[in-house]
């Protein structure tokens, strides 16, 4: 009896891994779709700016749950803040490659993510990566040529950004593993929103003209987006607390059925033969790459 009670208890925070798993993707997926959308209108860090301002609310509420702000320790400012800046970076470049390339084909290129983070961990970190998953991350690095190289509906300062926002964030990842356990991972957000909010600030400042004033509904955009990442955020790091990577990871790749449907619904942008080759190629090595440590972690 007691082992049929542990039995479904570990099925219930599977289940429940994969709920908060697929409503993270999916209102990332709504996010990048609304920014997509407003970067058309709006000059990029007035963009970064107010949905920076609204992600502030669901972080609020997360350092809260947490304590409070008087539970937070910065115990390393200085590599937390280069973290920061990395991912203020990989998002400017990920705004910039959204104004110029269809939503399902930027997603396609950032599913390689992980793949990155894989190889940044064995030549940066020195962690152990054998032969099989070099051959998932050069699969998966493959892919990416098939989504960028075969058309010219990826033109090279897209491909440029792209391949520039996929790199800040994997370098972002390995910062963050270096970290391990110990920062807060509510410190961790909460520096992330000031150095996100400051900087675009900064570069609004400094380029004054470019301001346009929101109207009603667009005000209602930005916070959409910013209320989307922060709960989003949340979500997703929830799903990864309650169940196993190998359970919940793969339904990361929910993004990219989104963006092919957003894609479609909104600009009428299907995705080319190519991007739908090449993001199989990718989502088949990061499922590899899963599997293969899920199956290592059990041995």
């Amino acid at each position: 009896m007691v082992a049929e009670t542990i039995r479904l208890d570990g099925k219930a925070e599977r289940l429940a891994g994969i709920a908060f798993m697929v409503a993270g993707v999916t209102l990332f997926s709504w996010h990048d779709a609304l920014n997509k959308w407003l970067v058309g209108g709006y000059f990029a860090y007035q963009l970064f700016f107010l949905r920076s301002l609204f992600t502030s609310i669901p972080i609020t509420i997360l350092i809260w749950r947490a304590g409070g702000p008087g539970k937070l320790r910065l115990r390393h400012p200085a590599v937390l803040a280069w973290r920061s800046m990395l991912l203020f970076l990989a998002f400017s470049c990920w705004i910039g490659a959204l104004s110029l390339v269809p939503l399902a084909d930027i997603v396609a290129v950032s599913m390689a993510m992980p793949l990155v983070t894989t190889a940044f961990g064995a030549l940066l970190l020195g962690e152990r990566v054998d032969g099989a998953r070099w051959c998932a991350i050069v699969a998966g690095f493959l892919g990416v040529l098939l989504v960028v190289g075969p058309s010219d509906a990826f033109p090279l300062p897209a491909t440029m950004l792209a391949a520039s926002g996929v790199t800040f964030y994997a370098l972002a990842f390995v910062v963050t593993r270096r970290l391990g356990t110990a920062e807060q991972a509510e410190t961790m957000v909460a520096v992330q929103a000031v150095v996100n909010a400051a900087g675009a600030g900064i570069v609004l400042l400094l380029l004054p003209g470019l301001w346009i004033d929101p109207g009603l509904f667009d005000w209602g955009l930005f916070a959409a987006s910013g209320l989307f990442a922060g709960f989003a955020q949340f979500l997703m790091t929830s799903a990864f607390r309650v169940a196993p990577l190998s359970v919940v990871a793969p339904f990361e790749y929910m993004g990219l059925l989104w963006a092919i449907v957003l894609g479609m619904a909104v600009w009428n942008q299907p995705p080319g033969p190519w991007t739908l080759v090449g993001a199989g190629v990718i989502v088949l090595a990061g499922l590899y790459l899963v599997r293969r440590d899920a199956l290592q972690a059990r041995s």
